[in-house]
């Protein structure tokens, strides 16, 4: 359980904690809403920054989303975000990164037991995801067309670092690093289920949202058994960097039929084994639960909820068309 601090003047009464003295589990709400909230302001600023502009190049709004620069910032806005996050974090708490995840060494075996899970989770779970999809589509959903920066040429490079490096590293020091140290205490079970919500109402897309789940669930886990970040940020980055090969060369669109059930069974078997293993026979920091999710909730309450409006917001632009 989280101790309160007290003051000797007041006879053992609780002392009154400011916005920057709260305990460890609050803080990690904080950061979560303040993500949220940081990208908030920044989209707005970003938008009203395009409306200005539109009118001073005499461009309509489309003409300018459709630039490279535009899709670029589209991507990196939110980066700076994240880093401003974590840096504030890390100079009010005086957390340096080791205390979140970071300079922690993972034993190899978490690596490559990372990138057995990965594999499984980008192949066979598709069957579940796309069932998810025809669901939403009963309402009237549509995929959204890809805003990627062009992949062409040097292209290639920086689209892999906006959206495949920087991601994977910051992403996962706030989820896997400086959030799950603070509800980690919560047990095992709850917070990886928490990890995995909060992880998919985060990115707002409701065609990932089952997806995004299941990954937030499973590298949370992984962060555990690892007692570090750093095999998650490896195969996020992987994740991330092996969806833009596929869309740059589509690679796997040739697959014969007896090709694509193989590699759906073998995938399947890999995500069934992977799971397997860091659930029932790798108990290394296995946690019950000792503290209460309260205190965590109630800080991070406002960025949930708007992730949850923003969910919905993004579901309503889809339909029809």
């Amino acid at each position: 359980m989280e101790q309160k601090n007290h003051s000797p003047e007041r006879g053992g009464a609780p002392v009154r904690r400011s916005i920057f003295d709260q305990p460890r589990k609050a803080v990690s709400g904080m950061v979560y809403s303040g993500a949220i909230i940081g990208m908030l302001v920044i989209s707005l600023a970003f938008s009203v920054t395009v409306a200005v502009l539109s009118k001073t190049l005499g461009m309509t709004v489309d003409e300018i989303s459709d630039t490279q620069v535009y899709k670029y910032f589209s991507y990196v806005l939110y980066q700076v975000v994240y880093v401003a996050v974590i840096l504030a974090f890390a100079l009010i708490y005086r957390e340096k990164p080791s205390a979140f995840g970071w300079r922690k060494a993972a034993h190899p075996k978490y690596y490559l037991i990372g990138l057995v899970l990965l594999f499984g989770l980008m192949f066979s779970f598709n069957f579940v995801s796309n069932a998810f999809i025809a669901f939403l589509k009963l309402f009237g959903y549509n995929l959204p067309d890809s805003s990627l920066p062009s992949l062409e040429g040097g292209g290639f490079i920086g689209v892999l670092i906006v959206v495949a490096v920087l991601p994977a590293v910051l992403e996962e020091t706030l989820f896997r690093g400086i959030i799950l140290e603070g509800i980690k205490d919560v047990g095992t079970v709850a917070a990886c289920l928490l990890g995995g919500a909060l992880f998919c109402i985060f990115h707002q897309n409701p065609s990932q949202t089952v997806y995004q789940f299941v990954c937030g669930a499973a590298f949370t886990l992984l962060a555990l058994r690892a007692d570090s970040l750093l095999p998650t940020v490896f195969i996020h980055f992987v994740n991330n960097a092996f969806i833009l090969f596929e869309e740059k060369y589509s690679f796997l669109g040739g697959l014969p039929f007896a090709g694509e059930v193989t590699l759906y069974v073998l995938s399947a078997l890999c995500l069934l084994g992977s799971l397997a293993y860091l659930i029932f026979f790798d108990k290394r920091n296995d946690r019950k639960k000792e503290g209460e999710i309260k205190p965590f909730v109630l800080s991070a309450l406002a960025g949930i909820l708007l992730c949850v409006l923003f969910w919905f917001v993004n579901f309503a632009g889809s339909l029809g068309g």
